[in-house]
């Protein structure tokens, strides 16, 4: 082989372009099907015992992927006790119990308790689908508290308890992924900054009293999205949100002048607006609209994240609960979801802060 050739190999394919197929199987560390067969025991009756052991995982692995097809729900590989059961019981006849138990991870004494549980009429039958139910509606993010709530609103009361076995046994587990890193708008002191009039109280005895601001960044595969958003510190509403591509002037500006349009607070001065140190309300537009509309400007202390805690807060909570755990190819797709999330968040969504009750219904019940 000529040394352009060479040349040609490893500038498309690197150091693997300069190896033979030995040295790439070497370094891979890639089996042969020779070294595979070398492996296998030569004796007759330990290649019976790991036969028998590979049917016995292929029919439990079967038969978890037909209760997927029943149950959308399944998950193959965290099966719930009660549901490998369902499946050891159904694949008894055709192997030792022993090796089913073993393949599928479940104690001889879960197994026989959960085979008498079965034999019994189950009360809770019916509770079990309106859990998978509610758990769809707020995509996998409740937990046994909020839950519980839902379920008394539905008219079903029942103990915390019992909503928590009874989640655990249907493999319901609200996600608790990992936090990422934090967008920053900040560029330094380009203009008097206000006082911070809030100083962490984050409460409001009644709407349009104190609200808070902020932008947040989630990533897609193609760019990001920023969203900008105003809080209401009474209950906690999103009173209006804007996304974009771009984390522009324009976005926060927009965000301000749809919550005004929405809320139409009253222009004299009992309205607080709370936000951190960043360019987007330092700038001479945000400035004009604050007064034009009587609002009065509050500021977090320089690089104090707590002073707005309340409004980070909700950021984190909706990107536990609708962002992180999935992989998002677009930027369409991903804003699709955030104002999905926050039509949810605000008129579905069960607080606990608020008695049990989503933000809407307890508007309903606290503002005439």
């Amino acid at each position: 082989m000529s040394v352009y050739s060479w040349t040609q190999r490893h500038r498309e394919e690197g150091q693997w372009g300069l190896m033979s197929k030995k040295e790439r199987e070497e370094r891979a560390r890639i089996p042969t099907r020779a070294a595979l067969e070398k492996s296998l025991p030569d004796d007759p009756s330990e290649l019976k015992e790991q036969m028998a052991k590979l049917l016995v995982e292929k029919a439990v692995l079967e038969k978890e992927l037909e209760l997927v097809k029943k149950d959308v729900s399944v998950i193959p590989g965290q099966l719930s006790n009660r549901q490998k059961t369902a499946v050891v019981d159904a694949l008894r006849p055709d192997f030792p119990l022993p090796m089913l138990l073993d393949s599928i991870g479940l104690a001889q004494s879960s197994f026989y308790y959960h085979l008498q549980q079965r034999s019994r009429p189950d009360k809770h039958e019916h509770i079990r689908d309106i859990l998978h139910a509610i758990d769809a509606q707020s995509d996998n993010t409740y937990g046994y508290r909020r839950m519980w709530w839902e379920l008394r609103h539905r008219g079903i009361i029942i103990s915390e308890k019992v909503v928590r076995r009874l989640m655990r046994e249907e493999g319901i587990v609200p996600r608790f992924p990992k936090r990422k890193w934090r967008y920053s708008s900040y560029q330094g002191e380009i203009s008097p900054a206000p006082d911070n009039l809030v100083n962490r109280n984050f409460h409001a005895d009644s709407p349009n009293k104190l609200w808070l601001t902020d932008i947040s960044v989630f990533a897609a595969h193609d760019s990001r999205v920023y969203l900008s958003a105003i809080i209401d510190c009474f209950d906690g509403k999103v009173v209006a949100a804007k996304t974009s591509v771009h984390p522009t002037m324009e976005l926060a500006q927009e965000t301000l002048l749809a919550a005004i349009e929405a809320e139409q607070p009253e222009a004299d001065g009992s309205l607080v607006l709370h936000s951190d140190r960043g360019a987007h309300y330092r700038g001479s537009t945000w400035r004009s609209l604050t007064a034009k509309y009587g609002i009065v400007s509050s500021m977090s202390k320089k690089g104090c994240s707590p002073d707005n805690a309340a409004c980070e807060g909700f950021f984190g909570r909706m990107k536990n609960e609708m962002y992180y755990g999935k992989v998002w190819q677009t930027t369409k797709e991903l804003e699709e979801a955030i104002a999905r999330y926050i039509e949810f968040y605000n008129n579905h969504r069960i607080k606990t802060s608020l008695g049990g009750v989503s933000i809407t219904a307890y508007r309903k019940l606290h503002v005439a």
